[in-house]
């Protein structure tokens, strides 16, 4: 990889793209991001979407997006129902990927996708990108460094008050539900700081289209920590999180899942709260242009093998909570 841009395009135009694109364009020099395609199954919502950014190339469907030459990346940014279709696809294209989370409605998707990236030798991962953000990255060193003692239980929890029933978040056609939405980033969160999960219980309650409005449980560590975490969909929670450990605790100011603020309480020491500004979506793109220059095909922080048996832990969640997506 040469001292130039790496060439991204953006697979889907709403919310989620127009911040990433916002994001990599502030991403500049000669390592940096260029963002020199969209693509929409809509002509007309590309052609705005390039317009409103500035981007040269307009594609009325993906399948166009994924055949530009100029393209060497594509951040998908679709619903989940559609990640798993539509990364093979770009990966079938020679293209690296970055897939918005969750990274797609099951396990087993999520290693077809795995095995798709591996078979054509190109980068894919996760965008998670709470697990970049410069303040929970020194969450971690301290806690590595033992400040707090062992972690006994990590608490969080993500609600959004979402009750219309027709739009995405409570149609089973489009995987919705609390969990592949805003509960993946509680769990998620535990994961970073405590490693690899054991064993979940969850309990739930579902909206009249049958997907979960409302659920919580309990995640159990290797390491012995405990993640207690809640969602819902029927109401707006703290949008907190506190790393409990033998020796004190942290509490992480909101929104949790890409903080700028934290509170260390050792025991018998004042309280210290430290400010670390971060750039939203810009330190996972960076962490992927990185990899991707390095000639690794997946990432040192979020590797797939990670991203997968996240994805287990969901899939046994909806299990015990009675969560099917249609063609599951």
């Amino acid at each position: 990889m040469t001292d130039r841009p790496l060439r991204w395009g953006i697979a889907s135009t709403g919310g989620i793209a127009a911040s990433m694109t916002q994001a990599l364009q502030t991403l500049d020099g000669p390592t940096g991001a260029e963002v020199v395609a969209v693509g929409s199954r809509s002509p007309d919502s590309a052609e705005e979407f390039a317009a409103r950014f500035d981007i040269p190339h307009a594609h009325g469907s993906y399948a166009d997006l994924y055949a530009d030459p100029d393209v060497e990346i594509v951040y998908v940014a679709s619903p989940h129902s559609h990640h798993h279709e539509m990364t093979i696809d770009a990966l079938r294209a020679g293209k690296h990927v970055l897939c918005e989370k969750a990274f797609a409605l099951n396990a087993a998707q999520s290693r077809e996708m795995a095995a798709a990236a591996r078979e054509h030798d190109r980068f894919l991962m996760e965008a998670m990108w709470t697990w970049f953000m410069p303040a929970v990255i020194d969450l971690k060193r301290r806690i590595e460094a033992g400040e707090i003692g062992d972690i006994v239980v990590i608490e969080a929890d993500f609600g959004l008050t979402v009750l219309d029933e027709d739009g995405r978040h409570r149609r089973p056609d489009l995987a919705g539900g609390a969990l592949l939405d805003l509960g993946i980033y509680p769990i998620a969160f535990a994961r970073y700081f405590a490693g690899d999960p054991v064993e979940v219980r969850a309990l739930g309650k579902l909206a009249p289209s049958g997907v979960d409005a409302t659920l919580g449980g309990v995640v159990s560590f290797e390491s012995g920590a405990f993640g207690v975490f809640y969602t819902t969909l029927d109401a707006t929670t703290t949008l907190g999180a506190t790393i409990i450990g033998t020796d004190g605790q942290i509490t992480v100011d909101p929104p949790f899942w890409f903080p700028s603020s934290y509170t260390i309480r050792v025991n018998g020491q004042q309280p210290e709260n430290v400010v670390i500004p971060n750039q939203g979506l810009a330190h996972e793109a960076a962490h992927a242009m990185e990899r991707i220059r390095g000639g690794f095909l997946e990432s040192d922080v979020i590797p797939l093998d990670v991203t997968i048996s996240t994805m287990e832990i969901l899939d046994e969640i909806r299990k015990q909570v009675g969560v099917v997506y249609p063609g599951e």
